[in-house]
């Protein structure tokens, strides 16, 4: 569990070293070198197992790798740019809930009533976030639907990276969706790169340094690592935390401040997320104990 835990906290900081990398690199010019960066590390991988794939995989792990990373990255950094850290984070902690939604929309996963409870509780957080924004501050109601949007994205890139990780190892797959979305990656960057001038600063080369090598290649190789000895519920609440830390990290490092409103929308999206998690952990808990209660 140490190794995701280690995971999460990187993962949960990601957000934060995308603002200290904005002083260097445009935002849209950021991801192409933070993919590209990371793509150096994982090429050995690459070359070794890419002709590897099945055939009828093909088509899958070229869509998942534009989903989760270019398309996926450009949204949530260009989002980033334009809103504040921690409301970017509170967005990100819609993802849980956002994975439910379109998994019972359109690839027919089962959804429960408490599901839709937290959907609604968590879109209600949301919607008090952005009208946070309208009380001043540095939060944009842009900024904030192209996070959100970015989770559907990623949403959909979820569900079709299930279907090749049950034939491919996810350590392979996730070396191979970085280098090939690093190559889908630079017509979005010829298209939304906004300014091609660049500001060597330590504050923002080593941001991206940290993007690229923690979050995008260390933060995945810890995670799977501990995958093999954490229970599924436990990696799910240590998703679940990561807008927890992610918010209070952006409070901390970037001195960001949350007006009242914002602050009960945090709550409730946080709360939300973690109640999808454990809710239906102890609710399983509680139905075991139970069966295993001794006879009178």
């Amino acid at each position: 569990m140490i190794f995701q835990l280690f995971a999460m906290l990187i993962w949960a900081s990601s957000l934060i070293a995308g603002k200290f990398s904005y002083s260097s690199f445009d935002p849209a010019l950021m991801v192409q070198l933070r993919l590209a960066i990371a793509a150096v590390f994982c090429l050995p991988i690459f070359f070794k197992k890419y002709r590897k794939i099945p055939p009828h995989l093909i088509k899958n792990v070229w869509l998942s790798a534009l989903f989760c990373f270019p398309v996926v990255f450009m949204l949530q950094f260009l989002g980033l740019s334009l809103t504040s850290a921690s409301s970017a984070v509170t967005m990100l902690g819609t993802e849980p809930l956002i994975i439910v939604l379109i998994g019972w929309l359109f690839f027919k996963q089962g959804l429960k009533l408490l599901d839709v409870i937290l959907g609604l509780v968590a879109f209600l957080g949301v919607a008090l976030v952005m009208l946070g924004s309208e009380e001043g501050g540095d939060i944009s109601l842009l900024g904030c639907l192209l996070v959100i949007l970015g989770g559907i994205v990623f949403a959909f890139g979820f569900y079709i990276s299930k279907q090749v990780m049950s034939e491919v190892k996810p350590v392979v797959f996730t070396n191979i969706m970085i280098v090939l979305g690093t190559l889908m990656c630079i017509p979005f960057t010829l298209l939304l790169t906004q300014s091609w001038q660049v500001n060597l600063n330590l504050e923002g080369v080593g941001g991206l340094l940290y993007l690229s090598i923690g979050c995008t290649w260390l933060a995945y190789i810890l995670w799977n690592k501990g995958l093999k000895d954490t229970p599924a519920n436990i990696s799910s609440i240590l998703l679940a935390l990561e807008p927890v830390f992610g918010v209070i990290l952006a409070i901390v490092l970037l001195d960001e401040k949350l007006e009242f409103i914002t602050a009960v929308g945090v709550i409730l999206v946080i709360g939300a997320t973690l109640a999808s998690v454990l809710l239906p952990v102890w609710w399983k808990k509680r139905k075991q104990a139970r069966i295993n209660l001794p006879e009178v």
